[in-house]
């Protein structure tokens, strides 16, 4: 049987809870519940909205002498109609604990600077059965401390019973002791939960039943909050959630995997939508709802139903530092207060759209959003590539033929040039035996998420430009995620693929013989290399890459990215480049040298697993595969000869290292030929 699933902020409407017990209903019936729905995984100490409703209600009442925030910012991630910003002041003692200066901060008497989680010991819980153990990685930067060990110091001031009753010296000694309690040894329990990072195990599983009133269930369809023409949604963002991390540039310059819009909030609305209200991409548009306004730039976007817009959280900040303040808006504004839904009702709001007669050019990096036929981003559905079908068998089976770009003519020349090619490399070896690097990219993995993408920024200590660079078509990304549209089986709705994109290290590099310095070269181990110190700046090779993953260093976009103390943060092993050079991926040659160092220094041959690159140590689906392809038993071999495996650009005889693995749609396969030609 299926498993049904709720939840989600698209599922927060005022009718979320009914919602969610005709689910659980449904996979009671279907026999899921114990065996692959579970209760009990929940932390029973969090009241959620319901907790902040009634400290909001106390706090107009005036009955809170003293308010302790840990870093947590109410005042923001809360819609204004809550009224927790402006019941807040009624406190008679207001203290925070925020690391930075965020909106609540800026409201409180008192701040108290946490450490950092990096800086600092502590521990989490998740979920039931799971303690994480923090332990610090570096020394504070500033005069701060961990929030624990201001507790113990008031408790020490206290006197009495409460400095009894927590005598620890600091906060990591009753740390420790709390984690060891109980322990034959805490010595050797302590140091065995410093190992594991913490105590893993299964939640308990709680024993659920069936209501004798769950046969009469009933629901009314959900309200809404005004009368607007269009429904409303607020979602998180992809980049800085609910807006958390929208003080970080490297977030903010990271576009959204979908609109690829970067720096800015902006309103999705379908493209049948903009016709009817003659409204094009930038105009500016100004929702409102009973609760506020917002304005904000259009994007069209036909994966929204036409009677709906759409916004990401995140913006909108007055407070949060010098990035994030006053940088769009925060859709939170257009809804109300929860009441006694429990939660914020994200989806229960309808909002009119007024024109207001203003344009503002979105900050995108977006390329063009078809593929054109050439093939950049393939895909089959699930039954062809059980068969292991090829990209090309599945085109015919799917009666499109292989994708067309050269004539005849210019297909035999390559051919021929081709052989000649792989001939004249495969005798340039400086020396045999060497590896041959390469990466596999499995397109039914990859979400898009872009992690790969800001693994890859804080790796080799790539800066951001900033939103006005962006908008003169500058960045720095030394991999990108390309998204393309494709016609989905409904013919209605689009389908997004998504594509990492990153140097291809071609086995036959149009950007090297094109250098009139010889900066760009290529090493005896397959890679494409730069040498930034050689670099003069000509761009030519940039204008013959036809992947265009080659970015200019315009300005001097490192001091103005990595300014004191931020400069700690950047990887000593990898150079900071000064304007004026090209920069690419280097398939983070710092990590291969650095592991054929420790290999000779052990006397040993590099094993397969020894070099990660940083975007494939941050990918959590596991899409991306390194690797030597020279080893017939490496995992990036068997990823680059599986049958889905395919290169982008191919007929051009690049000859790149990087293999593509078609995407993988649950959808019905048309009637295919079997691949060798012959019957099923």
């Amino acid at each position: 049987p299926g498993l049904a699933v709720a939840g989600g902020i698209g599922a927060q409407t005022r009718g979320a809870a009914e919602a969610c017990a005709a689910v659980n209903l449904l996979n009671y019936v279907a026999g899921n519940v114990g065996r692959t729905v579970k209760f009990g995984a929940a932390l029973a100490t969090g009241d959620g909205w319901a907790g902040l409703a009634q400290l909001t209600r106390e706090l107009e009442a005036g009955q809170v002498g003293v308010l302790l925030v840990h870093e947590a910012n109410p005042a923001y991630a809360t819609p204004r109609g809550a009224g927790f910003a402006a019941a807040i002041g009624k406190a008679a003692f207001k203290v925070s604990t925020a690391p930075v200066m965020d909106e609540t901060a800026a409201l409180c008497d008192l701040i108290l600077p946490s450490s950092h989680a990096l800086e600092r010991w502590d521990d989490v819980r998740p979920r039931a059965g799971v303690r994480g153990l923090m332990q610090p990685a570096m020394l504070p930067l500033h005069d701060t401390r961990a929030t624990g060990d201001v507790l113990l110091a008031a408790a020490k001031r206290q006197g009495g019973e409460v400095a009894a009753a927590f005598p620890a010296a600091d906060w990591a000694t009753h740390l420790k002791t709390a984690w060891t309690a109980g322990a034959a040894d805490p010595d050797q329990a302590w140091r065995e939960a410093l190992a594991r990072g913490g105590s893993w195990a299964e939640p308990p599983a709680a024993p659920v039943q069936l209501a004798p009133t769950a046969a009469q269930v009933a629901a009314e369809a959900p309200a809404f909050d005004g009368d607007g023409e269009f429904t409303f949604l607020a979602y998180p963002s992809s980049m800085y959630h609910d807006g958390r991390g929208a003080n970080r540039p490297w977030l903010l310059e990271n576009p959204d995997p979908v609109t690829k819009v970067t720096w800015q909030s902006w309103v999705e609305l379908h493209p049948d939508t903009a016709r009817s209200l003659d409204v094009r991409e930038g105009e500016i548009l100004r929702l409102e709802s009973p609760h506020g306004a917002v304005e904000a730039p259009a994007y069209l976007y036909a994966g929204v139903r036409p009677d709906a817009v759409a916004m990401p959280l995140g913006l909108g900040h007055t407070e949060y530092g010098r990035y994030a303040r006053g940088r769009g808006v925060n859709a939170l504004d257009l809804l109300g207060a929860p009441g006694d839904a429990g939660f914020v009702p994200y989806a229960s709001t309808r909002v009119r759209i007024v024109k207001a007669n203003r344009y503002q050019k979105l900050a995108k990096t977006e390329g063009n959003p078809r593929q054109l036929g050439r093939g950049v981003a393939e895909a089959m559905p699930l039954a062809w590539a059980a068969q292991g079908m090829t990209v090309a068998e599945a085109h015919r089976a799917h009666g499109a033929g292989a994708h067309e770009v050269n004539t005849p003519q210019e297909k035999d020349a390559v051919a021929g040039f081709a052989a000649a090619q792989k001939e004249r490399t495969l005798r340039g070896n400086y020396q045999p035996g060497l590896p041959q690097w390469g990466l596999a990219v499995d397109l039914a993995r990859c979400t898009g998420c872009s992690a790969c993408v800001t693994a890859c920024y804080a790796e080799n200590n790539i800066p951001f430009v900033g939103e006005a660079e962006v908008l003169r078509g500058r960045e720095m990304s030394w991999m990108r995620i390309e998204r393309y549209w494709e016609t989905a089986a409904d013919g209605v709705s689009p389908e997004a693929r998504f594509v990492p994109v990153m140097c291809q290290h071609c086995a036959n590099a149009p950007c090297e013989p094109v250098c009139p310095v010889y900066a760009a070269y290529h090493t005896p181990d397959g890679l494409n290399a730069q040498v930034y110190n050689r670099c003069v700046g000509t761009r030519y090779c940039s204008n013959n890459c036809p992947y265009k993953v080659r970015y200019y260093n315009w300005l001097a976009y490192a001091k103005m990215a990595f300014p004191e103390p931020l400069h700690l943060q950047l990887n000593p092993e990898v150079t900071v480049r000064a304007r004026g050079v090209m920069e690419k991926c280097t398939f983070c040659i710092q990590r291969i040298r650095g592991a054929q160092h420790r290999a000779r220094l052990e006397d040993r041959p590099l094993r397969d697993g020894d070099v990660v690159t940083a975007c494939a140590q941050a990918c959590p689906s596991g899409a991306l595969v390194f690797g030597d392809l020279h080893d017939p038993e490496s995992a990036v071999s068997r990823a680059a000869g599986d049958r889905r495996g395919y290169h982008i650009l191919e007929d051009l005889n690049v000859r790149p290292s990087v293999t593509y693995l078609a995407k993988v749609q649950h959808r019905e396969a048309e009637p295919a030929a079997a691949p060798n030609g012959g019957e099923h």
